[in-house]
């Protein structure tokens, strides 16, 4: 059975339009996107035998669970993390709290983000 050499990608959003339209945008890059609804999904992705090589991750999507959202640190120390904003986001006092993670802000265009993305692979491939 032959694996599937394309880099992995997670994808987290609380909207599930914009998380299934990054899912298409990637997939069409040539990326195996994967959509993700919740902090338990995350979890799941991460631990599996196959974890992203990159997360794709909406701060705000993590809301609801602070247990998780206060390990952002911990995701980021796993595995490359791409934070994706809206642009009037603010950023909560002492950021994020995940060294190295990249802060992208949403936007139709998704060049920035697959920038960042591409950038987040190359500190995996690096590792």
């Amino acid at each position: 059975m032959a694996t599937d050499a394309r880099p992995r990608l997670a994808i987290l959003d609380r909207n599930h339009h914009v998380r299934e339209y990054l899912c298409r945008e990637f997939t069409g890059q040539g990326y195996a996107a994967q959509a993700l609804r919740d902090a338990a999904e995350l979890k799941a992705c991460l631990d599996s035998d196959a974890p992203p090589q990159v997360v794709v991750l909406d701060p705000e999507a993590l809301h609801p669970d602070a247990s998780l959202a206060g390990h952002l640190a911990g995701i980021a120390a796993r595995v490359p993390l791409v934070l994706h904003v809206f642009p009037e986001a603010e950023t909560p006092a002492g950021g994020w709290d995940a060294p190295g993670a990249l802060v992208v802000e949403k936007q139709a265009d998704t060049r920035e983000l697959g920038r960042a993305v591409r950038a987040a692979l190359k500190v995996w491939e690096g590792a």
